[in-house]
């Protein structure tokens, strides 16, 4: 009896009971095509994922990182180790890859930097992988320090780890050295295992790094930063280059400049900035954006100017972008001050610029609303103007304190509600006077509180009215004033208009800063003022006679240490919104007061045209601060146009006649010249013909006689006929044979010979 194979639950139907043959056969083929329909999309799926997994991680390969370009591009001059000795005896890595002995050069005084082969990165992927996963919380917030050297790589630890306790920044520093210490070494020798310190170090270091050569290990810096900017965005790139090698210096600054990234230039003693730290990754992104122009008005009596260049050029300004210096010279400025100018070379001779008035500066910028303004016009919406009194001399802290507060209140993020045309310059140190010509106490207004170390904080203020005695403006508002001056200036937008704002001015103050008041109270606009203490000051005046507002203040001293940061509550510039804010009247207000009383100001002098007018949304327009315009007068100003016009085309037309006349008078002349010329020769000519003619006669009465002593009959006739024959004209016209005249009437009767042939007149 033959065996029974059990029957498998695909044999079975529902019921249990056995399946047909036939029906288990069709059911299996179909079950076999549907295997065979899927097989292709499972294949495609494992390709996508394989392929997903090659593009998108690193697990396959390690960290393996591709250079930018071959090595052979890159120069493989033997190099100089670096001296690490901090770090001499240190643990490795558990990166750092074994050398084969066979890398290393036989002769010992060959340099050990030899091997240029593929360039691979062991630790780095481990570290960027964990940033990436959190990195779109954290966009434009992260800096990166980049060091080689261990002891560069030392220093710039602390300063990143004073980053990140601000909280402002998520910090990195990026090892990329030669050195093969572990990272768990340096941290713990740096002091960074704290809670403190939140910096996360990155080891870019490529394998074989200890025998690579120059080239190659410029490639591997500028493959890491290419890397660390893909993963991370970061917005600055930070280091110290004058502690590095060559290879250093050339490869992170080509290659920030090639990824669009900022490159800041650390000053060789950091702790000169200390205000660095306070800043966030946006505005330490705009390092580079301030463009500064300095101007200098020299006036004749301005002797103390030597001072003032000379406190210019010992200032410190550390690796920001130098500014450009602009004296303007008087027309009877002192001889020593000239030479003193001239071979006055900071902060270059192409960067310092002499320009001389025509007129003296007490009388045309103090009447002349123009004269002052139009000496600075911004190229670009960087670009502010820093305009000094000549009786001044700065602190050598002075641009620090400059560059801190643009960074900080221009590009930061940390000052996200605030309007960028809100601030429309930086003072370097407080008003003498109010703008009615009290003497200004910013104490009596904005007081000072005490710190735990028995310090004071004085907060710095908001301001409505500028300063002209060292203060910077930013470009946009300086360009707003010259178009609004365009238009203040013209009758035909302020006929009928009051611009009188609603505060008492000085009659000293200059009449540009009359209309620069105006601007001001209409736009709502403040300036920055410093709030130090007044024997550590930015800047200190040196007048010659004692004036009435110097002797209400107290003796003023210059801040020789850096101690910007040593005045400001919490060690920073504080946000804007906590800055007291004074008011054009000198009482102390708010920002909503202060846009309040722009609205109304606008109110009053926009009431002639109908009141406020909507924003036409141009940047830089003052459009809506004027009314459109007197028809009357803009008509009347055509007609004058027209009639300047009318009169240059006549003076136009008279200068065309005059010319024209001028040049007929001159070929007239040469007429005149040339037909005296005609005649002088014709002149000659006749006499020359009457010469030969008396030569021929008397050559002609000598035969005669001649042919008389001979006897003979015929030689008179020949005579005759010779002498006929002579008389005849050699070129055919008639001659006028020689004949006294004795009138005009006598004229028909002068005989005339015609080719020797004498024609004799009507009347005989």
């Amino acid at each position: 009896m033959a065996t029974r194979t059990p029957l498998s639950y695909r044999d079975k139907d529902d019921f249990g009971r056995p399946k047909p043959p036939s029906l288990q056969a069709d059911q299996w083929r179909s079950s076999l095509r549907f295997r065979r329909k899927r097989r292709p999309i499972f294949i495609i799926i494992a390709v996508c994922a394989i392929l997903y997994l090659f593009f998108h991680s690193k697990w396959w390969n390690d960290g393996l990182l591709l250079a930018d370009g071959p090595i052979s591009d890159h120069a493989t001059n033997p190099a100089t180790q670096p001296k690490d000795s901090k770090f001499g005896s240190a643990p490795p890595s558990h990166n750092a890859v074994k050398v084969d002995p066979s890398m290393k050069p036989t002769d010992p005084n060959a340099s050990k930097f030899i091997y240029n082969g593929p360039i691979r990165f062991l630790g780095l992927y481990e570290t960027l992988a964990k940033v990436q996963s959190f990195n779109s919380k954290l966009r434009n917030r992260h800096v990166v320090f980049v060091a080689a050297n261990m002891n560069t790589a030392s220093i710039l630890a602390g300063v990143a780890c004073e980053m990140s306790a601000a909280k402002k920044n998520v910090v990195h520093l990026a090892l990329v050295g030669r050195n093969e210490l572990s990272i768990e070494f340096f941290r713990k020798a740096n002091g960074m295992n704290d809670d403190g310190c939140g910096v996360i170090i990155h080891d870019a270091r490529p394998d074989y790094a200890s025998v690579s050569t120059d080239g190659r290990m410029g490639l591997s810096l500028k493959s890491a930063l290419k890397y660390i900017r893909e993963y991370i965005t970061p917005t600055v790139f930070i280091s110290d280059t004058d502690r590095e090698d060559i290879w250093f210096q050339k490869s992170i600054i080509q290659k920030s400049k090639e990824l669009g990234i900022t490159h800041i230039k650390l000053p060789h003693d950091v702790s000169s900035i200390p205000w660095l730290q306070k800043l966030d990754a946006v505005s330490l992104g705009a390092w580079d954006k301030p463009l500064i122009d300095i101007v200098v008005h020299a006036d004749s009596h301005s002797g103390q100017l030597i001072r003032l260049l000379k406190s210019l050029k010992n200032a410190d300004y550390f690796t920001a972008p130098l500014p450009r210096l602009y004296i303007d010279l008087n027309p009877d400025t002192d001889p020593t001050i000239r030479k003193f100018v001239n071979n006055f070379n900071w902060p270059s001779k192409d960067r310092i610029f002499v320009r001389h008035r025509i007129t003296p500066r007490s009388t045309s910028f103090d009447k002349d609303p123009t004269g002052f303004v139009e000496s600075f016009y911004p190229n670009s919406k960087d670009s502010a103007v820093l305009f000094l009194a000549p009786n001044i001399e700065l602190s050598p802290f002075y641009y620090q304190f400059l560059f801190y507060s643009i960074l900080e209140y221009k590009h930061s993020n940390a000052q996200f509600a605030l309007d960028s045309s809100l601030i429309y310059g930086i003072s370097l140190d407080a008003p003498l006077s109010h703008v009615d010509g009290k003497p200004f106490d910013p104490s009596a207004v904005v007081p000072s509180s005490a710190s735990e170390n028995g310090n004071h904080y004085q907060t710095p203020y908001l301001y409505a009215a500028p300063t002209t005695h060292a203060t910077l403006f930013f470009g946009n508002h300086w360009r707003l004033l010259h178009l609004y001056l365009a238009k203040r200036l013209d009758p035909a937008y302020t006929e009928g208009v009051d611009y009188t704002i609603p505060a008492t001015l000085s009659k000293s103050l200059p009449q540009w800063n009359k209309h620069f008041l105006e601007l001001l109270t209409a736009g709502g606009y403040l300036m920055l003022y410093p709030n130090f203490d007044v024997s550590d000051s930015l800047v200190v005046y040196h007048t010659e006679v004692e004036s009435t507002v110097s002797a209400t203040t107290e003796e003023r001293g210059i801040m020789r240490f850096n101690n910007i940061l040593g005045y400001l509550s919490g060690g920073a510039l504080p946000i804007w919104t906590g800055l007291p804010i004074i008011g054009m009247d000198g009482v102390k207000t708010d920002l909503d007061k202060v846009l309040d009383t722009a609205k109304g100001y606008k109110e009053k002098i926009l009431k002639y045209c109908g009141g406020l007018k909507k924003d036409d949304g141009v940047e830089d327009s003052v459009n809506d601060l004027f009314c459109d315009g007197d028809e009357s007068i803009k008509e009347k100003q055509k007609l004058e146009r027209l009639d300047a016009g009318r009169i240059e085309r006549e003076a136009e037309k008279e200068r065309v006649v005059e010319e024209e006349a001028r040049k007929l008078k001159e070929e007239k002349v040469k007429v005149l010249q040339s037909e005296k010329v005609i005649r002088e020769k014709e002149r000659r000519r006749l006499d020359k013909v009457q010469k030969e003619q008396e030569q021929r006669k008397l050559g002609g009465e000598t035969a005669k006689a001649e042919g008389n002593r001979g006897g003979r009959e015929t030689e008179p006739r020949e005579a005759t006929n010779s002498e006929k024959n002579s008389a005849k004209a050699v070129d055919g016209r008639p001659r006028i044979i020689p004949h006294k005249i004795v009138s005009l009437d006598d004229l028909e009767n002068v005989p005339v010979e015609v080719n020797g042939e004498q024609i004799k007149p009507k009347g005989n």
